[in-house]
């Protein structure tokens, strides 16, 4: 560290003097120093991009860079570009398209996109036009992206964005298909039990006008509608005119808010910017649970939808303002007004100009900075520590060693970081398996049946049986930048006479999934009245599942009841993260099946093997991080069974006698929901050995799903993908097979049996040398009932698809006798902006049916329909996940001879 000095730079046009320790990161200074959050935060190590700034034109990345770097040099940040109401032109390309899902990576990618645009390209390339023309090649446009991520998925818009502004003509997306034919009861959709209407209610004849109730009729409401029965509970008049949306679903990437305002705007019949919808809150909002299971517009919309309907009816009796019960009868047309337009999102214009829009981003009075040095593998323990050499650095407010936990306070981020390295230096640590690694549970396993029907292991024993088995790793969230919460615990009173019935209070501002489930652990972990705890939400980077948010807001609160009177700012290291988050857990599975003559199937058996899809916090005071760090903690508790390891495992086929079964283990590792859980999965599993079977009765894939598909709804979106893909009837591996000479793959599915119905064909090329699989094309079919927002659902179904790729090629956890050994971006590659195919999305538009939850629909068919065309491509049948070269090659060296004939290569 070398000494403080004052440090001259021109940051924004503006000439600035920083008397500063000049090894402190520029996006340090940046953020905290000059209050520029809108150069976000990202992983701190170099590998993610969200940082990247302008520095004499050229982007780099702030995090590393010292403040001494930029010395008499000129620094642009997305501030400097442009604002909320005066966007850069660049900013503005990206809000028309809409390429963001949460949108934490995007500003650095602006600021790259805008040096590549300006002529300065990495690496010093000079642009083909001189700097003269936007034109830009698209060698220039990858390496610009070469060091960024985007983990929601959202390449395919973003590269749409950029190569429009670099003169790329793009084509425009079809509009929805719309389809009429949902009333004659075939395949009509199955609407969650928490939103069902009242079967012997009739339609009303007035659209938005019910008819009144019996007066006998007193069911209760469904799901959040019986805690929350009343209009005011989800809709309040403002001052100023405007009406406030009190919704308790959390703003994910998924364009909630918006998808919300609309389905409000339409019951109402009011524009959407007299709408304000405010974040899940347990001050201010009902308590919705987890936004989670693709349940946001399915329960959540319908729910409001409900109240939007009542609220009108109120103010039509002439109730100011309307307040008042929410009847069974008020139910909601799910056409009309914003319904089905592209609204934009409201979210968006301050996350892309470089306005605080995170959790990340916020900068309270007074506020501290808080670190953990967490244990290298969970069964270690710490048995030499000293804390002096970080309790005598300058800055250092607090310093906590509770059993494991192990936290620091700062006056400084950078302080509160270098005091957690001296920690570390001087830390040994014991191990309970030393040498071995995590050892694996020894819980009993469950046993949890899905079906379980009569005749299966009969038919089995006859016709041709076909078997398989399948695979797949652990896996890891991976968000774009590590998780994080600010916590502030009120202190104590020492004056008694002093508001004697005044609550001493601890407020938390996340990014979880669910605030009143964390009230509710939070309050248990530490012993606190729920009535004095307000957790809210603030939007974070992408999360995917249960990823360390919950845990970051752990922390936060062990970090403020040290300092109590200051709001504190815990953030995981990156390493941190990606070495204590819960994974998706490992899954195996073992399936046969047996044909007749015809080559229908006349029996079906499933067994499944996983581990728990489902530690999520709920109130018991052990699912978070903290709980078992600190002295006297019990061990992490497992939570196996549930539904999650067996999601989607019942296909949609008619399929004879059904014997599918689920078993439930603990391994070494702490899992939890990862996007879509099960589903993925199992529908990896099924839709590979429909192939197989296919073949084996001599079929070709489209037309044998066909056949054993009575799903009107199913066979429609099967029926789009493969007309609009230009499907090649088939039977067997080809060698190309696909309208661009490459290997095509077929799947379908309805995510969970009640949500979205997806096909999808994919399209790849396969490198016989050296085993790369490269995806050139994806179709996707969606039915998701009405289309509330057809550009937020083709976002999100772009982004299901992207993000199953990334799983289906690249993504598994390793892990060995020194722990989890995947740390970053390296050790755990990802899906990049050089990976993307061509993305082409139908939608089958049902109006006047409810919305279908579609924001995890499209990642379960993804492997499958790649498996399937890699297996199309070259005969090589790969069970196991990821597709990588290496179990490519794996897999050709143990074929049968039988499979080896089959080869195309």
């Amino acid at each position: 560290m070398t000494s403080a000095g004052q440090i001259s730079t021109v940051v924004n046009d503006t000439t600035t003097d920083l008397d500063l320790d000049p090894d402190i990161p520029l996006v340090t200074v940046l953020r905290n120093d000059l209050g520029l959050r809108g150069v976000r935060q990202g992983c701190a190590i170099g590998e993610c991009g969200a940082c990247v700034v302008l520095v004499d034109g050229r982007a780099e990345r702030s995090c590393q860079l010292p403040l001494s770097a930029v010395a008499g040099r000129r620094v642009t940040t997305p501030e400097g570009l442009g604002t909320p109401d005066r966007p850069h032109p660049i900013q503005q390309a990206f809000l028309d398209r809409q390429a963001a899902q949460c949108g934490y990576c995007l500003n650095g990618i602006i600021m790259s996109t805008a040096a590549l645009l300006d002529g300065a390209t990495p690496g010093g390339e000079p642009s083909t036009s001189g700097g003269s023309s936007p034109h830009r090649t698209e060698g220039q446009i990858q390496a610009a992206l070469a060091e960024h991520l985007c983990r929601c998925g959202t390449h395919h818009r973003i590269l749409r964005t950029i190569r429009e502004l670099a003169g790329h003509e793009q084509s425009s997306s079809p509009p929805p298909v719309r389809v009429d034919d949902g009333a004659d009861g075939r395949g009509a959709p199955e609407v969650a039990a928490d939103v069902r209407a009242d079967p012997a209610e009739e339609v009303p004849a007035e659209p938005g006008r019910p008819t009144e109730p019996p007066a006998a009729r007193t069911e209760p409401l469904p799901g959040a509608l019986a805690t929350a029965p009343n209009v005011e509970d989800w809709l309040r008049p403002l001052p100023d005119g405007r009406i406030e949306v009190r919704s308790g679903r959390a703003e994910l990437g998924q364009g909630v808010r918006t998808a919300l305002a609309q389905i409000v705007a339409a019951e109402l019949g009011v524009p959407l910017d007299r709408l304000v919808v405010r974040s899940a809150a347990t001050d201010g909002t009902p308590d919705e649970g987890y936004t989670a299971g693709s349940n946001s517009l399915e329960a959540g919309g319908t729910a409001l939808a409900r109240a939007a309907v009542a609220y009108r009816r109120l103010a039509a009796e002439g109730d100011d303002p309307p307040t008042g019960p929410i009847r069974p009868d008020d139910q909601p047309r799910w056409a009309s007004g914003p319904v089905g337009e592209a609204a934009p999102r409201s979210d968006l214009p301050a996350k892309l100009t470089g306005a605080p829009a995170y959790v990340h981003d916020l900068a309270l009075p007074g506020m501290l900075y808080a670190r953990a040095l967490l244990p290298p593998r969970e069964d270690a323990r710490p048995v030499a520590v000293d804390l002096s050499a970080a309790r005598d650095l300058p800055g250092v407010e607090a310093v906590l060693h509770d059993g494991r936990l192990l936290l620091v306070v700062a006056t400084r981020e950078e302080v509160a970081v270098r005091a957690v390295r001296r920690i570390a230096r001087t830390t040994r640590w014991e191990y309970d398996h030393p040498g071995t690694g995590p050892a694996a549970r020894t819980e009993a396993p469950v046993r949890t049946p899905v079906v379980e029907e009569p005749g299966a292991e009969q038919a089995l024993a006859s016709g041709r049986v076909v078997r398989a088995s399948y695979a797949k790793p652990y896996e890891a969230h991976a968000s774009v930048a590590p998780s994080s919460a600010v916590a502030l615990v009120e202190p104590e009173r020492t004056d008694p006479t002093d508001h004697p019935d005044r609550t001493v209070r601890t407020t938390v501002w996340t990014h979880s999934q669910g605030v009143y489930p964390l009230r509710r652990e939070l309050a248990a972990a530490f012993g606190l009245p729920e009535d004095a705890l307000t957790v809210r939400h603030v939007d974070g980077p992408g999360c995917y599942g249960h990823n360390g948010a919950d845990d970051a807001a752990g922390f936060a609160v062990a970090a403020a009841r040290a300092v109590p009177g200051r709001p504190v700012r815990f953030q995981y290291a990156v390493q941190d993260e990606f070495g204590w988050e819960p994974y998706g857990p490992p899954m195996s599975a073992d399936l046969a099946a047996s044909l007749d003559a015809d080559g229908r199937v006349t029996a079906w058996r499933h067994r499944i093997r996983t581990d728990a899809h489902t530690a999520r916090p709920h109130g018991t005071g052990d699912r978070l991080v903290v709980s078992w760090l600190r002295a006297n903690a019990g061990p992490r508790p497992w939570s196996g069974g549930g539904e999650g390891g067996v999601r989607s495992a019942e296909p949609l086929y008619e399929l004879g006698a059904r014997d599918i079964v689920g078993e439930y283990a603990p391994g070494p590792l702490r899992t939890s929901a990862l996007r879509s859980l099960g589903g993925y999965f199992n529908t990896f599993a099924i839709e590979s050995f429909m192939d197989e079977l296919a073949e084996a009765a001599g079929a070709d894939p489209v037309a044998f799903r066909l056949a054993h598909l009575r799903d009107e709804r199913a066979r429609a979106v099967l029926e789009a993908a493969a007309a609009h893909a230009g499907w090649r009837e088939r039977v067997g591996p080809t060698g190309q097979g696909g309208q661009n000479g490459c290997g095509q793959g077929v799947a379908v599915t309805r995510y969970k049996g009640s949500k979205a119905y997806v096909a999808q064909v994919a399209e790849v090329d396969v490198d016989a040398a050296t085993g790369m699989v490269a995806v050139r094309r994806v179709v996707v079919a969606c039915d998701a009932g009405v289309v509330v927002n057809p550009d937020g659902l083709r976002n999100q179904l772009e982004g299901g698809v992207l993000q199953g790729l990334s799983r289906a090629l690249y993504e598994q956890v390793r892990h060995g006798a020194d722990g989890v050994e995947s740390l970053d971006w390296t050790t755990y590659p990802v899906l990049r902006f050089a990976d993307v195919p061509a993305l082409e999305v139908v939608l089958l538009d049902r109006p006047g049916l409810p919305p279908l939850g579609a924001g995890e629909a499209s990642t379960p068919p993804t492997p499958a329909a790649l498996a399937n065309a890699v297996d199309d491509a070259v005969g090589i049948r790969v069970r196991e996940l990821p597709l990588t070269p290496d179990r490519l090659r794996a897999r050709l060296e143990e074929l049968t001879d039988a499979e080896q004939a089959r080869v195309r290569i």
